[in-house]
C-alpha cells in the first residue's frame, strides 16, 4: 500500500502530539503572562518536592520489597518524610531511639536543585527571589507539621525546619538568579585584596582536603566491601530493596566524608563510645549498619602520618596559588584568613555531622568539632608557612646569581652606523 507523504498520523498519536503542544503552549503562556513572583514560588515548591522525592521513592521500593507484610505505603511515606527532614536538622526517632546525625547529601542535592530551578523558572528580580525562598520554606514547614503533627514538640520541629530551609535556600536562589543574569559581581573589586585572596585560598584548601577524604573513604569502602555486603544481607531485603537502601545510605556519604576529614587530621571520630583516628584504632565492635562499615578503621604505621599529608596538601595549594597570594610577608594575611576560614568551616560542618544514631554508646557519634577544626587549621597553616618560607629562600638564592651574571656592554671602539656610512663623492 502506498502512503502519501502528507498523510496524517494515526488518531491516537495525533491526540498525544496535540496534547503535548497544548501543554507546552499553556506553560509558556503562564510564564509570559503571570506575575514574575509566581515563577519564583513554583521554583521553591518544586525544589522542596523534588528533594523529598529523593527519599520517598527509594523508601517505597524498600517497603514493597520488605518481607514484613505489615509495612504500609502510608507508614513508608511518613518514614521517608522524617528521614528527609533530618537533612534540615529535624531529629527523629526509631522505636524511641533518637537519630540526629544529619545526612548532608540531602542538603547538598537540595541546594543544587533549588539553584537550577531558580535559574530556570524564576524571574531575575528580588520579588521572585523572595517568593522562591518563601515557597521552599513553606513547603518544608508544611511537610514537617504533617510528619510530626502528633509529637509534643511539633511546633519546635517545624520552626527548626523552616529556619534551616531559609538558610539553605537564600544562597541557592541568589546564586541561581545571578547565573541567570550573568552578573559580573563588580562589587567584589571593592573587597580588600587580602580577603578575596584568603577566601580563594580557603576554597582551594578545603576542596583539596575534602577530595583527599573522599578518596580515603572510597578506598576504605573497597577494603570493607565484604563486611558491607554481609551487613546489607542481614537486613532481609531483596535486590530492588538493596539498591534503594544503598541509595538512601549514599545520602549520608558527605557526612562520612566529614568524619574522614576528622580521622585524617588526627582528631578522629567517636563511634561505639571510643575514638577512632589514623593513629588510634577502635577497640569496640562496629555496629551492623552497612554504611558505617565503609569508615576507615585501620590505624598506625604509615596511616599515622596523615596529618603530615594534610600539611603537604596545604603547601601544594599555596605553591599553586603563589602568584595570587604573593610571596614572603605579603602572603601572610591571605594565608591567615584562608586558614581561619577553613578551620571554622570544618568545625561547623563537623558539629552538624555529629549526633545520635542509636541507644547506649551510639547516642554520641561523629567527629570532634573543636579539635578537628583546630587540627586542620594548624596542619594547613604550617604547610602554607613552610611553602612560603621555601619560596622566599629560593627567591633570595636566585637574586645573587642574577646580580653576578656579567652584563654585555657595547665596545667603546665599536663603530656606530653613522661612522660606517660612505662619504659622498666630490
Amino acid at each position: 500500500m502506498t502512503v502519501h507523504p502528507q498523510a496524517k498520523p494515526s488518531t491516537a498519536t495525533g491526540h498525544v502530539a496535540a496534547a503535548g503542544r497544548a501543554v507546552t503552549e499553556a506553560v509558556a503562556r503562564v510564564r509570559t503572562e503571570a506575575p514574575g513572583w509566581i515563577g519564583g514560588a513554583l521554583a521553591g515548591i518544586q525544589g522542596a518536592l523534588f528533594s523529598l522525592a529523593l527519599v520517598l521513592i527509594p523508601m517505597w521500593v524498600i517497603a514493597s520489597s520488605a518481607a514484613d507484610a505489615h509495612i504500609s505505603w502510608g507508614g513508608a511515606s511518613g518514614t521517608a518524610a522524617r528521614v528527609w527532614l533530618t537533612g534540615f536538622g529535624v531529629p527523629w526517632a526509631v522505636d524511641g531511639v533518637p537519630v540526629t546525625v544529619v545526612p548532608l547529601g540531602i542538603a547538598a542535592l537540595t541546594f543544587l536543585m533549588l539553584m537550577q530551578l531558580a535559574r530556570r523558572f524564576a524571574s531575575p528580580t528580588w520579588t521572585a527571589g523572595f517568593a522562591a525562598v518563601a515557597g521552599f520554606a513553606a513547603t518544608v514547614g508544611l511537610s514537617a507539621s504533617l510528619a510530626w503533627g502528633g509529637a509534643a514538640d511539633s511546633q519546635a520541629r517545624t520552626l527548626r525546619a523552616i529556619g534551616v530551609a531559609i538558610v539553605l535556600a537564600v544562597p541557592a536562589v541568589a546564586w541561581g538568579l545571578l547565573r541567570q543574569r550573568g552578573a559580573a559581581l563588580a562589587w567584589l573589586t571593592r573587597v580588600p585584596e587580602a580577603i578575596r585572596t584568603g577566601f580563594r585560598l580557603a576554597v582551594a584548601m578545603g576542596s583539596a582536603t575534602v577530595t583527599l577524604a573522599a578518596i580515603v573513604l572510597f578506598v576504605s569502602t573497597l577494603a570493607a566491601r565484604h563486611l558491607v555486603a554481609n551487613s546489607a544481607t542481614s537486613l532481609g531485603v531483596d535486590a530492588a530493596g538493596g539498591v534503594a537502601l544503598a541509595f538512601l545510605e549514599t545520602l549520608y556519604a558527605p557526612t562520612l566524608i566529614v568524619w574522614a576529614v576528622s580521622w585524617m587530621s588526627g582528631a578522629g571520630y567517636v563511634l561505639g563510645g571510643v575514638i577512632s583516628s589514623s593513629a588510634e584504632a577502635p577497640t569496640s565492635t562496629i555496629p551492623a549498619v552497612p554504611i558505617l562499615a565503609t569508615l576507615p578503621h585501620a590505624a598506625g604505621g604509615a596511616l599515622a602520618w596523615s596529618p603530615v599529608v594534610i600539611g603537604v596538601l596545604g603547601a601544594l595549594v599555596t605553591v599553586i596559588l603563589r602568584k595570587r597570594i604573593g610571596e614572603g610577608v605579603r602572603a601572610l594575611p591571605a594565608i591567615g584568613i584562608g586558614v581561619v576560614l577553613v578551620a571554622v568551616s570544618v568545625g561547623v560542618v563537623s558539629r552538624v555531622a555529629r549526633g545520635a544514631i542509636g541507644p547506649g554508646t551510639l547516642t554520641v557519634v561523629g567527629p570532634q568539632p573543636l579539635i578537628a577544626g583546630v587540627m586542620i587549621g594548624i596542619e594547613l597553616g604550617l604547610g602554607a608557612l613552610v611553602a612560603v618560607t621555601l619560596m622566599s629562600v629560593a627567591s633570595l638564592m636566585r637574586a645573587p646569581a642574577k646580580a653576578d651574571r656579567p652584563r654585555t656592554e657595547p665596545s667603546p671602539h665599536r663603530e656606530s652606523p653613522a661612522d660606517t656610512r660612505v662619504a659622498p663623492a666630490e
